[in-house]
């Protein structure tokens, strides 16, 4: 068994979640609430340790009402920052690392009360895993944020259940700009993962379009 997985983001018409040099706010007013608000009805959110070091995100909400969700990170070899606002609690945060963590910055978080989880020898972490533990502890509902490594890896295991995407009205182009899904890839649409649209929206701002999609098995 595993929580019904929800992979949102924003991105530009060319598939950019961040520019060359990692500028990131493309979402209007509407979208952050739209963000927000399934962040609230979500029993938590999951991001990759690129995400913590380069956005230092708290997670929290901001836009809407509601309980602040569980923070969920990814993070192999525990690179991010003690120091990071994610890992200042509450609300819960649990982190998913791997033998390779340093044992010292492993239990500096211990302390702080974030839940350590040592889940593999090595990276990469098996997500298939990572969504079985999640729900033995009681998580049914988890929501994706990203970035394109963790996404390729929820991707890649076939977890993902549902994809949530805001297209904005740019075009950033460049080989260093961030892709909504990065990685090594799929090599061709037999092996692609295949979605079907079950919701299109144009945003109330009139400029960006919201796509829901449910992801085929």
């Amino acid at each position: 068994m595993k929580p019904h997985l929800i992979a949102f983001s924003t991105m530009t018409i060319d598939g950019k979640i961040a520019s060359k040099t990692r500028f990131s706010r493309l979402s209007c007013p509407h979208d952050l609430r739209r963000l927000h608000q399934l962040r609230a009805e979500c029993d938590a959110v999951m991001i990759g340790a690129n995400t913590v070091i380069i956005d230092d995100p708290s997670l929290k909400l901001k836009y809407v009402q509601g309980k602040d969700p569980a923070r969920i990170v990814i993070d192999g070899r525990l690179r991010a920052p003690v120091s990071a606002r994610i890992f200042a609690v509450p609300p819960e945060t649990i982190v998913f690392t791997t033998k390779e963590a340093l044992l010292e910055k492993v239990e500096m978080l211990r302390r702080k009360g974030v839940n350590v989880i040592i889940i593999a020898e090595r990276p990469p972490i098996d997500m298939r895993i990572v969504m079985e533990k999640l729900w033995e502890l009681g998580y049914r509902r988890v929501m994706a944020e990203g970035g394109g490594e963790l996404l390729w890896s929820l991707f890649q295991a076939n977890v993902v259940d549902e994809v949530r995407v805001t297209i904005a009205p740019f075009i950033f182009g460049g080989r260093d700009a961030i892709s909504f899904v990065m990685g090594e890839g799929f090599s061709n649409v037999e092996e692609a993962v295949k979605l079907k649209p079950y919701d299109v929206m144009l945003c109330e701002c009139g400029l960006e379009v919201h796509i829901r999609y449910i992801v085929l098995r």
